[in-house]
């Protein structure tokens, strides 16, 4: 017996529904709308179909593909979208994303505190005992600046965001303001910028900045409000927790760095001219270089071992704190439109030879965490 007639997940395109007639799969489809029912027997998928040679053409302009399963930016803004509806009580984040969260700020600050503490224990040595208040003051005064809107807003620009142009800003305003009062929240919390990237995501790591990149500030108001969300999810609760120490906490580690990248550069140009001049003095030139470097990197063994050690940290914990935006996004009714906003970007990346695994990962999960209509 086979299944009854109607709208079912499409089984080769993720984020959209196929219309089932009872016998084969029609060429009707539509974006996922989470009323779909359920397959419960197994039917096989459409079978592919070649397009003429000219369909396969698309325009640069537009950055759309023409063929089946293209999602025209134009034909997305003129078909209507069911809201979903927005889940009642405060969004509540998942035990793995909380878990490395945490695991991440605490490992960031013991690299920090291993960098901090000896300067602490020398200026004390050296001017007992308030010597000791000025390197501790001078770290939480950098943090605490960022507290400071213009101090936030440097610190963005240093991260490559920018202020919207006049026409970015009139095409972001009406969505930014209907996901602020979606969610209730203040307008003066959060500062919404750009970011010039053909991703979907923007990724900013400073406190109380929400980035957008240029591709997403053309989406349709619908999806584009819910990008809005994924990126509001990641300055919520817990999850701003590690933003903020990664970029305002994380400053003596980043000179460190620079110390250690400064202190190697000259080894190698050294090593060049000591062979091109055949002469022991450059070897030698070259030798007190080295000892100099390994010192320093010695020195500085435990601090960069526990800043590397945050940064992996970070990257782990990537793949479950975008889930838990995309999940903030579905927790204020806008999952579908953040879905069809994923699969229309990876639609565009298929018909240019890319396929971001993480993306399409990303699509799979969220398409299961959308709540049945």
């Amino acid at each position: 017996m086979s299944a009854p007639p109607g709208w079912y997940p499409d089984p080769q395109l993720m984020g959209r529904e196929r219309y089932w007639d009872g016998q084969s799969w029609t060429d009707k489809s539509r974006p996922w709308t989470g009323k779909a029912g359920v397959m419960t027997e197994h039917v096989a998928p459409p079978a592919p179909r070649r397009p003429a040679r000219k369909t396969l053409t698309r325009s640069r302009g537009s950055g759309s593909a023409s063929g089946r399963g293209s999602l025209p930016e134009k034909g997305l803004s003129a078909r209507p979208r069911p809201k979903a509806p927005v889940a009642e009580g405060p969004h509540r984040p998942g035990v793995w994303p909380m878990t490395v969260s945490l695991a991440t700020t605490v490992v960031a600050l013991a690299g920090e505190a291993a960098i901090v503490g000896p300067l602490t224990y020398a200026a004390y040595l050296a001017r007992p005992p308030w010597g000791a208040a000025v390197p501790f003051a001078a770290w939480c005064g950098l943090a605490l600046l960022t507290f400071l809107p213009a101090a936030r807003s440097w610190t963005a620009r240093t991260r490559g965001c920018r202020e919207p142009t006049g026409s970015e800003r009139s095409g972001l305003r009406r969505p930014w303001r209907s996901l602020l009062d979606r969610a209730g929240l203040p307008d003066e919390r959060y500062r919404l910028m750009v970011t010039d990237s053909d991703d979907l995501n923007a990724c900013t790591s400073v406190r109380g900045i929400v980035a957008v990149t240029t591709h997403a500030a053309s989406l349709p108001a619908p999806h584009l409000e819910a990008v809005l969300a994924h990126e509001l999810g990641h300055q919520r609760g817990l999850q701003a927790l590690p933003v903020f120490v990664a970029t305002h906490l994380t400053v003596p580690s980043r000179i460190l760095c620079w110390v250690l990248r400064t202190v190697w550069s000259p080894v190698v140009p050294m090593w060049k001219r000591a062979v091109a001049w055949q002469r022991p003095i450059g070897f030698v030139l070259v030798f007190l270089l080295v000892a100099v470097a390994a010192s320093v990197t010695l020195l500085a063994a435990l601090p960069t071992a526990l800043a590397y050690a945050a940064a992996a940290l970070h990257r782990l914990a990537k793949t479950s704190t975008d889930h838990d935006a995309d999940a903030y996004a579905v927790h204020l009714g806008l999952g579908p439109d953040l879905l069809t906003a994923v699969e229309t970007h990876l639609e565009k990346a298929a018909s240019e030879g890319e396929f971001p695994l993480p993306l399409t990962r990303r699509a799979h999960h969220l398409r299961d965490t959308l709540p049945p209509a």
